[in-house]
């Protein structure tokens, strides 16, 4: 008798348990995924060569507030359920030395390719090795990175993630913003300025582009295209071609400006129209002799 009791007993505990894991999976909500590639651009500047050491991303994520109106309490009333949880996941990548101004006029560098839960993508944290050089007149120096080998480089993004979508997250390193000259003593820090751009691949014909040739193809220069107070750079190819992507609808102005000593002049190009989905090629700007 005794054995058949505990026996009993064991049974109806392990009802009782299976009864409640299952009542706490329903109040679960079941979250689905996206699928996001992260990749790095360039904002280019005037040097030899930027090379920048990527050993770790890490990104933040929240999971938004669930409402479940299905779940009831002993009375047969319904109850909301809300849910909330922040926290740190590491991604993993292959560590390697980007020259930032490789990757520019549609070139860029992939870091990640994954899936990422529903809810709100509150910030990217990239993280830099101790391998970070600026080449200038064909000397190599090293940069120094005040932060970022341990702590990182945060980056806000603040944008909700849908399930079942597919997005690309852009984070744009400004190398002429970045670079900080220390006094003449002929060292450069490196303090990083990065611009973050999360892109829907269904919605990416929201932006537009401008693409065009610089003449003479011989001389270095510096492209900017200007909105309102915002602009954005790139370093045209050897052939002088340049691109520059993510832009907002609107007229832009064209600047090109040729290296020092160069022998010609700040060429501009105003009322360049931008539209959404749209590549504006402006066909040859040519550089204006001193």
């Amino acid at each position: 008798m005794k054995t058949q009791f505990l026996v009993s007993l064991l049974a109806g505990v392990l009802i009782l348990a299976s009864c409640e894991e299952g009542a706490n999976d329903s109040m679960k909500s079941v979250r689905g995924n996206a699928a996001m590639r992260i990749v790095l651009v360039d904002d280019p500047a005037a040097y030899d060569a930027v090379l920048i050491d990527v050993v770790g991303l890490e990104y933040k994520h929240e999971l938004d507030s669930i409402e479940d109106e299905d779940l009831e309490d002993e009375e047969g009333n319904s109850e909301d359920q809300e849910e909330s949880e922040s926290h740190w996941v590491t991604v993993e990548i292959e560590p390697m030395v980007f020259d930032l101004l490789e990757l520019n006029n549609g070139n860029e560098a992939l870091l990640a390719d994954i899936d990422i839960p529903e809810g709100e993508l509150k910030e990217v944290r990239l993280i830099l090795g101790a391998n970070n050089h600026l080449v200038v007149d064909g000397d190599t120096v090293e940069l120094k990175v005040p932060s970022g080998n341990s702590s990182g480089l945060k980056i806000k993004i603040d944008a909700d993630i849908e399930e079942g979508k597919e997005y690309k997250l852009v984070l744009d390193f400004d190398a002429s913003r970045s670079i900080v000259k220390a006094g003449n003593s002929g060292k450069y820090n490196l303090k990083p300025v990065i611009h973050a751009t999360l892109l829907a691949l269904d919605e990416e014909d929201e932006y537009g582009a401008i693409e065009g040739m610089i003449w003479p193809d011989t001389v270095s220069s510096v492209v900017y295209v200007i909105h309102d107070e915002d602009s954005v750079s790139t370093i045209p190819e050897e052939t002088g071609y340049f691109l520059i992507e993510l832009l907002e609808e609107g007229d832009y102005e064209i600047v090109a400006v040729p290296e020092e000593n160069s022998g010609f002049n700040v060429t501009t190009m105003s009322g360049v129209n931008v539209m959404s989905g749209v590549v504006s090629d402006i066909d040859t700007l040519t550089l204006e002799h001193q």
